[in-house]
């Protein structure tokens, strides 16, 4: 009988490339569903194509920018809107870790201080994919109230509120709580 293979102290990138891929999944599911059959059944294409265009000149922001749309320089007003929930359910997030560590007790996803430097990087392109979504449905919910469908204007600004801003604010105020980490000496 062959001998048991030992258990690996830590995932494989790809367990936790899959394992962060799922609220991915699922959350772009619940948003974008909606957001996709609104568009196909009530937009017209040119508004459709200059919306993504328009959308798309998001990535082109420079970080300064994104610095100066930062809701607030202390995390106290991010916790009073409930910011830090939403890192509960996302990648990289409160359940995904505690379920890797569970199966790899060694598994962290914070890496040595000299690696902080790419999750903040990292965290400025999530925001960028946020603000050009939150673009996007700001201008599909308007061209949802010039049409007069207001259960659909409704709807995608809710979705708006949780898809984007939100994350908005998480990528933030997660930028906000690695800077108050000692510094190396």
């Amino acid at each position: 009988m062959p001998a048991a293979e030992p258990r690996r102290a830590t995932p494989s990138p790809a367990v936790v490339a899959f394992c962060n891929a799922v609220p991915n999944v699922l959350w772009s599911v619940l948003s974008l569903v909606p957001l996709v059959v609104f568009c196909y059944q009530h937009v017209a294409r040119p508004w459709l194509y200059g919306f993504v265009a328009l959308s798309l000149l998001v990535y082109a922001w420079p970080t300064a920018w994104l610095r100066h749309l930062q809701l607030s320089a202390r995390p106290a007003v991010y916790r009073k809107l409930r910011v830090p929930a939403l890192n509960h359910l996302t990648q990289h997030g409160t359940l995904v870790n505690r379920l890797l560590r569970h199966r790899y007790p060694q598994y962290q996803y914070l890496p040595p201080r000299a690696n902080l430097a790419k999750v903040v990087s990292t965290s400025y392109h999530l925001e960028r994919f946020h603000w050009v979504m939150l673009v996007y449905f700001l201008l599909t919910t308007g061209y949802a109230v010039a049409l007069g469908h207001w259960g659909w204007a409704g709807l995608l600004s809710l979705l708006n509120v949780g898809y984007n801003l939100y994350p908005i604010w998480l990528q933030q105020y997660l930028r906000l709580r690695l800077r108050q980490l000692p510094r190396l000496g």
